[in-house]
């Protein structure tokens, strides 16, 4: 076999980029490789191969980096292809509302400088954090703590639900709402500070409350007709959806229509927690209206 120095060059320069056990294996391997195609190359041309050919070939293979990469082993995977669009606009959203709820401290006169070196930057603690929880789900899946199950025509059914999971959650929902119900009066009998920091603004009390139980009613209302029938349908879907659009349209109105609690600093935490579960219900619907939009459509034939 002639040997070419411009294929011997190109196959040196992948070697050095694999680890050094495979490097001879996939270096002959790919010289033999490469010198057959330009072999081929040449004859159905009808002339000797040149320099110009060999570069050519070599440009069409790809560049020593790629074609290195092609003979790598896989490593772990931190986010599956399908679940980008996924953690893109959780990353993106969550800093984003981060600056939002903290910018217009710049405009009642601090320094953006300032603004940017706390809040500004400080925000991308959020991307990291999802970065590295994805890591650890990588790491684990990969050592088969945890495991990908296997889709089955006779199992997989999206829509059908765990009855006794969904009891023993509507027995937590009921206990849930009464603990919420029941912290006003919780927080006014605690010892101080905790009373003070806790105290519900009264306000707040008399005028906004009464919507969130309306829509606890519903919801609970809901999830027992999922609960008899043992499955989620279209019209279950879509009136989960409408109550979780009231609850974000809820407590859109509890932020900005005056304080929740007395105590400045509490209300301000308060108004940042339930701007977070805003944007969570947002993620959550859009994610169940875009499942509701996907059906299998017959497509249409030209004729």
């Amino acid at each position: 076999m002639n040997r070419n120095p411009v294929i011997e060059a190109y196959v040196v320069e992948v070697m050095r980029r694999l680890p050094g056990k495979d490097r001879n294996g996939i270096g002959y391997e790919l010289r033999g490789l490469l010198t057959d195609m330009l072999a081929e190359r040449a004859e159905s041309s009808g002339h000797g191969a040149d320099d110009a050919m060999v570069l050519a070939l070599l440009r069409e293979f790809g560049t020593p980096a790629e074609v290195a990469q092609r003979y790598r082993p896989p490593g772990m995977l931190v986010i599956p292809a399908d679940q980008t669009r996924v953690f893109v606009p959780w990353a993106i959203a969550g800093v984003a509302l981060q600056w939002v709820l903290t910018l217009p401290r710049v405009f009642e006169g601090q320094p953006l400088s300032t603004w940017w070196l706390t809040w500004g930057l400080g925000a991308f603690w959020w991307p990291g954090f999802l970065v590295m929880t994805s890591l650890a789900v990588a790491w684990l899946r990969q050592k088969g703590v945890i495991k990908v199950g296997d889709w089955s025509t006779r199992t997989y059914d999206p829509e059908r639900v765990n009855r006794g999971v969904l009891a023993f959650g509507l027995l937590w929902f009921g206990c849930g709402v009464a603990l919420v119900s029941s912290l006003p009066w919780i927080a006014s009998r605690m010892p101080d500070p905790m009373s003070h920091i806790l105290a519900v603004d009264p306000q707040f009390l008399r005028t906004r409350t009464w919507p969130v139980v309306l829509l606890w009613l519903g919801q609970f209302t809901l999830l027992v007709t999922v609960l008899v029938k043992g499955r989620w349908s279209t019209l279950t879907r879509h009136i989960e959806m409408v109550i979780s659009i009231g609850f974000a349209a809820v407590l859109a109105w509890w932020i900005s229509a005056g304080s929740i609690l007395q105590a400045k600093a509490s209300n301000d935490g308060a108004r940042l927690a339930l701007s977070f579960v805003i944007l969570v219900i947002a993620i959550d619907v859009g994610k169940k209206w875009y499942r509701e939009r996907t059906r299998i459509c017959t497509p249409n034939i030209a004729g």
